[in-house]
Order: structure tokens, then sequence, then C-alpha cells
């Protein structure tokens, strides 16, 4: 019976070989390209190999109607190659069978912009079951994260549906710990209210105001971006004194070494592939 799963085994690594390989050289440069991009600008990396449960980039595709012909030539020159990427990855996905991983690749609802999320399950699974009391504060007491992540891999419902576009659960969601997104949520209501304010022309609420000002107080930059590194720290608002932000600081960091260990290989990509298609 063992020999048998082996050998079941074998051929599926195989199907997943040759599921690949049909891929055009052409498309398969531009599908590295893409993930390289999404890699080394949105850490994707840290979802792929290491501990984060998911990853988020925005992608904003349409020209600004407002710029003068020069403008609007030299944006759809910066946006092409984007486009270019995204057709490959559309036009082959069927190839890529993701296992380990959830890939929300036309996610359009949660910003004004295309936005590519890539989920890792088993890191996912495990923050959907230790802050399962707060998912369920935010989305009702029906939640269950087995049926949450199902619901997302079978596309039944957007990501910004999934979660009713609440920031506390983005920002656990993206692994950067739930005071984090406390204080983020929090900052991001202040923030519309102050706006609303200020749309309808009131007078300035000043309890708002230094309720928000307290939040800037505690927050700062999780780490700082570094234009010439091979792998980017980490770069969101924390609390970086704050015991969760200080272990998680460790653990990110521990991870970048690796992730940039492994970049440094020539068939990197390749890797990245693999990893995406695998199953652990």
């Amino acid at each position: 019976m063992k020999y048998l799963v082996l050998i079941l085994g074998l051929c599926c690594m195989f199907v997943l070989k040759a599921d690949i390989q049909e891929v055009s050289r052409k498309d398969d440069r531009e599908i590295k390209l893409l993930f390289d991009r999404l890699i080394f600008a949105h850490d994707f990396g840290y979802t792929i190999f290491g501990s984060k449960p998911m990853s988020l980039a925005d992608m904003c595709l349409e020209v600004p109607s407002n710029l003068t012909l020069y403008g609007r030539v030299r944006a759809k020159a910066r946006l092409a190659p984007s486009i270019r990427r995204l057709n490959a990855w559309y036009r082959n996905k069927h190839h890529f069978v993701f296992r380990d991983f959830i890939f929300l690749d036309e996610e359009k609802d949660l910003i004004n912009c295309l936005v590519l999320i890539l989920i890792n399950k088993k890191n996912m699974l495990r923050i959907l079951h230790e802050y399962e009391s707060i998912f369920k504060e935010e989305l009702g007491d029906t939640f269950t994260p087995e049926f949450f992540l199902e619901k997302l891999e079978k596309r039944e419902v957007s990501f910004a549906e999934a979660t009713h576009k609440s920031q506390k659960l983005l920002g656990i969601m993206l692994g950067y710990g739930v005071r984090n997104a406390t204080l983020f949520q929090d900052r991001f209501d202040l923030q519309k209210e102050i706006h609303t304010h200020k749309k309808l022309n009131l007078p300035e609420d000043e309890e708002l105001t230094a309720k928000l000002n307290a939040i800037e107080l505690q927050v700062g930059c999780f780490s700082e971006l570094d234009a010439d590194a091979i792998v980017h720290p980490l770069y969101f608002l924390a609390d970086v004194s704050h015991p969760e932000s200080i272990e998680l600081k460790q653990k990110y960091e521990e991870e970048r070494k690796q992730i940039i260990e492994l970049r440094k290989k020539y068939d990197f990509m390749d890797l990245v592939l693999k990893r995406l298609v695998a199953a652990e």
C-alpha cells in the first residue's frame, strides 16, 4: 500500500511539472517577472517561504484621464510591463494548481484598483484559529476558519465581502499582529469621521482630533524601507515598543535572512513556482 502511495505521489509531481512545462518560454518569463515583482515590492516571499499568512499587492492599471497627452503616453509605457505579465498569468493560470496556497488574482472591490492576494493556507488557518473570537465578533458566530477559507478558494465571495472590509481583520490576516491591526482600525475610523466632518463643513471635533493624535503618537514604522535590499523588510505602521511587535520583528527578520539566501540562487524563480504548486 505504501508503494502505491509513493507511486501516486510521483505521478502527481510529474503532472505538476508537465503542466508548468506547457507554458511557453515567453509567458514563463513574464510570469516569473510578475512573481519576482510581487516578492521584491510586495513582501510575497514571507508568505511563500515564511510564516506570514497573507500578502497583498495593489495594481492601479488605469491611466488617469486628467493627464496631458505626453503624460498619458508615459503612464501607458510604465503600465505596459505589469499588464503584459498579468495577461501571461491569466492565459496560463490553469496550468498552476495551487494546493497549499490560494491566489486571488482579480479582486477589484477591496480598493479602487486591481488587488492580488496570496494566502498561505497553513499559516492562515493557524491565525484564524488563534484569533477566532475576534473574527466572530466582526463576522458573526457562524464564522469558522475552514469554511471562511473554502468560500474564498471557491471564489464564492470576494475578499472584501468575506472580511466586511474590516481593516482590523485585514491587518491580522496580513500578519501584522492584533495590537497593530486594532490601532490601524481605530486610526482609520477616526480619519474617516474627521473627513466626514470636513466634507459637511462641520466645526472641528476636538475630541476626535485628540484621539487621532494620541494614536499617531503610539505608532511608527515597523521597519525602514531599504532601497538596496535584496528582500525588503516588512513595512507597516506599528506600535513598535509593544511586545507583540518586538516578537514579530525578530521572527520576520529571521525569515528575511532565509529568503535573501534563497533569492541568491540562480534558479530562485523556479523554486518559487515549484513551492506554489507543491503540496506539503
